[in-house]
């Protein structure tokens, strides 16, 4: 008789204890616990069939694991699309005249001269008069440079086009299809590191991720033209795949 009422004991202790963990716990603790003893018991079940050789119990534990397989697959893509772009991420164009750099979680631009009379020059080095100089170089010589400086000129010295006389007072058409921007091939990899989504993304997981990642790249909330077009050309490149 003292076995059992031992037993019953430690039962309704362990009972009291789990349920005040249960409310107290945060809901991503319990479910890592519920993970854990799933698994747990899946091993367990695995080795008594193993030790019984009842190998016939086998498909049915593995057709009641799949439903949970499917929905913590689910849960987890739908978790990482929530946690918004990786930090970390930037990217990178070069054209004739110019090698640049944009973070996409401030959309900072920094960027090197490699051509012409300011050759080695960084452009946050270059004052205005010295920026407009190289503008007029670019237009020369080459428009996808023109392009490029004139988004970094826009965000950095909004002025510049009232002292660069009338040829720059209309923006030119660096949003189109033939932007440098996304003109070069982007691969599946980098179009979901920008989108930040999985492999298996549908394209309803595309469009969301696009959304969110639209508002961050407009120049309004602090992005570019730059970041816009990378944006734009991520989502075609995985729709089109």
């Amino acid at each position: 008789m003292l076995p059992y009422l031992i037993i019953g004991i430690a039962f309704v202790l362990g009972a009291y204890f789990i349920a005040r963990w249960w409310v107290q716990a945060d809901i991503q603790q319990i479910i890592k616990v519920l993970r854990w003893s799933a698994t747990i018991i899946g091993l367990v079940l695995l080795c008594i069939i193993a030790i019984s050789g009842r190998w016939n119990w086998l498909p049915g534990l593995l057709f009641m694991a799949v439903p949970w397989f499917i929905r913590n697959q689910a849960r987890r893509t739908i978790n990482k699309n929530a946690q918004g772009p990786t930090s970390g991420q930037k990217s990178h164009i070069s054209t004739y005249y110019l090698k640049m750099e944009l973070d996409h979680d401030s959309g900072e631009m920094s960027g090197e001269v490699i051509a012409g009379k300011y050759s080695g020059s960084n452009l946050s080095e270059l004052n205005l008069n010295q920026l407009i100089d190289l503008m007029n170089e670019c237009v020369r010589d080459d428009s996808q440079s023109r392009i490029v400086l004139e988004n970094y000129m826009d965000r950095y010295h909004s002025e510049w086009r009232n002292r660069a006389g009338d040829s720059f007072k209309e923006k030119s058409s660096h949003t189109n299809s033939n932007s440098p921007w996304s003109s070069d091939a982007m691969s599946l990899d980098e179009a979901r590191k920008i989108l930040d989504i999985a492999p298996k993304a549908s394209k309803a997981d595309i469009e969301k991720a696009y959304r969110k990642a639209m508002k961050k790249a407009h120049p309004d909330n602090g992005g570019s033209d730059w970041m816009a077009a990378k944006v734009n050309q991520a989502k075609d490149t995985l729709v089109d795949s």
